[in-house]
């Protein structure tokens, strides 16, 4: 199957020019903070693309701060499928999903399940593709510990926009999906394609 992944597009998803591919996959950051009108665009936008399946979850600006609730409490349109925690089999591939919590901090890394071969979180592991210009590595160490136990065949990732690109370690590619440049306020990267056997 051959999958399509990115995340971060903060409002911008439609200067995104998406190749062709079975499964979207979205790690978080629909929009920016708050902006419930870009939500609904996007999932205007999302509903008709043409890929068999898509798959998305929150990130940390989907979020209503005020209101201390997600964005994305909302009926997905048919074919849309948002991970809480939560998992999806497509065609024997087991996908799952931890969004950026309500609450900082508060991830649920222990659920991923040991036959997770897709992980999408919208933090990345500690020392992979999470380094902001010029900064320290800011993922989280104990999701870094979660994932060399389960070791997923592939784990999607944004949040860190400096950071986006592939790396494979082990039996895992990592792949910071973050398509949008801040001080650009603009799409700057390409989704990311990869394939994965049945």
């Amino acid at each position: 199957m051959k999958f399509v992944a990115l995340s971060d597009t903060h409002g911008c998803h439609r200067q995104l020019n998406l190749p062709k591919g079975d499964v979207l996959l979205h790690a978080g950051d629909v929009c920016d903070q708050g902006n419930a009108l870009q939500i609904e665009d996007f999932l205007d936008w999302l509903n008709g693309l043409d890929f068999q399946y898509k798959i998305l979850i929150r990130g940390n600006h989907d979020i209503d701060l005020n209101a201390k609730r997600s964005l994305l409490e909302l009926e997905m349109p048919k074919g849309i499928v948002q991970l809480e925690n939560s998992g999806i089999v497509i065609e024997d591939i087991p996908i799952w999903g931890v969004p950026h919590p309500i609450a900082w901090g508060s991830e649920d890394w222990q659920s991923i399940p040991i036959n997770t071969r897709i992980l999408m979180t919208h933090r990345p592991p500690f020392s992979i593709l999470d380094q902001p210009l010029l900064s320290p590595s800011t993922g989280s160490k104990r999701l870094l510990q979660q994932v060399k136990l389960v070791e997923p065949d592939v784990h999607l990732f944004g949040h860190i926009h400096a950071a986006y690109g592939q790396k494979k370690i082990n039996k895992t590619l990592f792949v910071n999906g973050s398509t949008y440049k801040q001080s650009e306020k603009r799409i700057v990267n390409q989704a990311v394609v990869f394939s994965i056997e049945k």
